[in-house]
């Protein structure tokens, strides 16, 4: 009786260089996804406080208003 090793691999696998390859340009492609995306949500949060210390402004302006008018706030 002869013993054979059967596998059902019929395609060749890549070699380890170009396995290694392919895991270093899918690492890379995840750094610059992750950098992106990172740049967006700084720049999300730059314009959020931006927007907010306009809006702050602009209550500190209505307030100062209505001091030196001496009207007060209706409730």
């Amino acid at each position: 009786m002869i013993v054979q090793k059967r596998t059902m691999n019929w395609l060749p696998r890549a070699s380890m260089y170009d396995e290694m390859q392919a895991a270093r340009e899918k690492r890379r492609a995840n750094l610059q996804a992750d950098m992106a995306n990172s740049a967006n949500n700084n720049a999300a949060l730059i314009s959020t406080n931006t927007t907010s210390g306009e809006s702050v402004n602009l209550t500190l302006r209505i307030a100062a208003a209505r001091i030196q008018n001496g009207t007060t706030r209706k409730v």
